[in-house]
C-alpha cells in the first residue's frame, strides 16, 4: 500500500512539471561581444639568443722577448690605447741608440761624399780633372747616400720594434686571463705569442635565428603595403629572470641563406650596454618588433571559426541576431589576428560562446 502511494506522488509531480508555462523561460545563448575597432598594430616576435661581445681582439706580441711587466689585472675594464704588457723595452731602447748612431754615421759619410762630388764636378767642368776623378766621386755618393738611406731605414725598424715592445689595447674593452707571466720569454710565433683577449661589450650582440616564414611574412606585410619596417627594426631583450632590459636595440644583420635543414635564417641585435650590464655568453629571450601595421583590424583568435569554406566570424546587428560571415586573415599574431578584408571598424562580433549558437539565432550579451 505504500509503495502505490509514492508511485502515485511522483506522477503528479511529473505532471504538475509538464503544466508549468513555458513562456517566463529564456532559452537565448549567452555571449561575450566585442565592437571592431581600427588601431595601429606592432606584431612582436619572440626568439631565444645568446649575446656576445661586439669585438673580440686576440693581442698577440710582435716582438720576441722577456715578458717584463703587466699592467692591468686580469678581466679589468681598459681604453683604446692602454699600455697592457711591456716586452723587454730596454733591449729594444739599445737597439734604438745603435741604430741612430749608426745613422748618424752614415749621414756624416754621406755629407762628405756630397761635398767631394759638388768640388769634383766644378773641377770636371773646367777640365782640372780626369773623367776617372768625376766618375770615382759619382760612384762614392751614391754608395754614401744609399748607406745612410739604409741606416734610416733600419732606425725605423728598431723604432716600430720598440713602439711594438709596449704592448697597446687596439680597441676598449674587458680583458680575459692572461696567457702568458711576467718573467717568460715571448716568441712571435705559435701559442706564446698569444697574451690575452679584449672583448668590446658596448653596444653588445645578441644572435638569434628566426623562421624564415616569419620574415617573409614581414617581407610580405610591407611589399604589399599594409606596413612599414625599417632598415633595422627595433628589439629589447629579456633576462633568464623574467626582467625585460632597458635598452633597445636594432638588428643590424641579416643571413643571406636560409638553413635547409632548420628553416631558419641567422639574425643579429646590437643593443647600447653602456653599464656593462649584459655580459657575452648569456641566454635571453629577443622581442623583436614587426612592421607597424596603421589603422589594423585585429580581433582574438578565438573569435574565429575554421570551417571548410575558411575562416569564420559570427557578427551580430542591431537586434542581436548573429550571421556567420567569411573573413581573410592577414596575420595571426600570438593571441589576435589581423584581418585583411571581411571586417570593418563599429562591427560587433561574438569572442566567446562561439560554439553554441548557429546563423539567425538571437543572443545576449554578457557584460564584462
Amino acid at each position: 500500500m505504500h509503495k502505490k502511494c509514492y508511485r502515485g506522488f511522483l506522477a503528479v509531480i511529473c505532471f504538475s512539471l509538464l503544466a508549468l508555462p513555458t513562456e517566463g523561460l529564456s532559452m537565448t545563448p549567452l555571449v561575450r561581444i566585442m565592437t571592431v575597432k581600427a588601431k595601429d598594430v606592432a606584431p612582436n616576435m619572440d626568439y631565444v639568443g645568446l649575446t656576445s661581445g661586439s669585438l673580440s681582439v686576440q693581442i698577440r706580441a710582435q716582438v720576441g722577448g722577456i715578458l717584463q711587466k703587466r699592467n692591468f689585472k686580469e678581466g679589468d675594464y681598459v681604453k683604446k690605447g692602454d699600455i697592457l704588457f711591456e716586452i723587454a723595452p730596454d733591449v729594444y731602447k739599445a737597439n734604438l741608440d745603435k741604430a741612430k748612431a749608426k745613422t748618424k754615421q752614415a749621414l756624416a759619410v754621406y755629407d762628405n761624399a756630397r761635398r767631394e762630388w759638388e768640388r769634383i764636378q766644378t773641377l770636371y767642368s773646367k777640365n782640372a780633372v780626369s773623367q776617372r776623378d768625376r766618375d770615382r766621386a759619382l760612384s762614392n755618393f751614391n754608395s754614401a747616400k744609399a748607406d745612410y738611406e739604409a741606416a734610416e731605414a733600419a732606425q725605423k725598424d728598431v723604432n716600430i720594434q720598440l713602439d711594438y715592445a709596449y704592448v697597446t689595447a687596439p680597441v676598449s674593452g674587458y680583458t680575459s686571463k692572461e696567457y702568458q707571466t711576467e718573467g717568460n720569454l715571448i716568441t712571435t710565433t705559435g701559442d706564446s705569442s698569444l697574451l690575452t683577449e679584449i672583448v668590446q661589450i658596448d653596444p653588445i650582440y645578441v644572435e638569434f635565428s628566426l623562421p624564415n616564414t616569419d620574415l617573409l611574412s614581414f617581407h610580405r606585410l610591407v611589399t604589399r603595403g599594409f606596413a612599414t619596417w625599417g632598415k633595422e627594426p627595433e628589439t629589447v631583450i629579456r633576462f633568464a629572470d623574467g626582467t625585460e632590459y632597458d635598452k633597445v636595440g636594432k638588428i643590424n644583420f641579416f643571413d643571406n641563406k636560409v638553413d635547409p635543414v632548420t628553416g631558419v635564417i641567422k639574425a643579429r641585435a646590437s643593443l647600447p650596454n653602456p653599464d656593462g650590464l649584459v655580459l657575452p655568453g648569456q641566454f635571453v629571450r629577443i622581442i623583436v618588433k614587426g612592421p607597424m601595421l596603421t589603422n589594423a583590424i585585429a580581433i582574438p583568435r578565438s573569435s574565429i571559426l575554421q570551417t571548410q569554406q575558411g575562416a569564420m566570424v559570427m557578427v551580430v546587428d542591431g537586434e542581436n541576431k548573429v550571421s556567420s560571415r567569411k573573413i581573410v586573415v592577414l596575420l595571426n599574431l600570438k593571441e589576435d589576428a589581423v584581418i585583411e578584408s571581411g571586417l570593418k571598424a563599429g562591427e560587433r562580433i561574438v569572442t566567446e560562446g562561439i560554439g553554441k549558437i548557429k546563423d539567425g539565432q538571437v543572443v545576449q550579451e554578457v557584460k564584462p
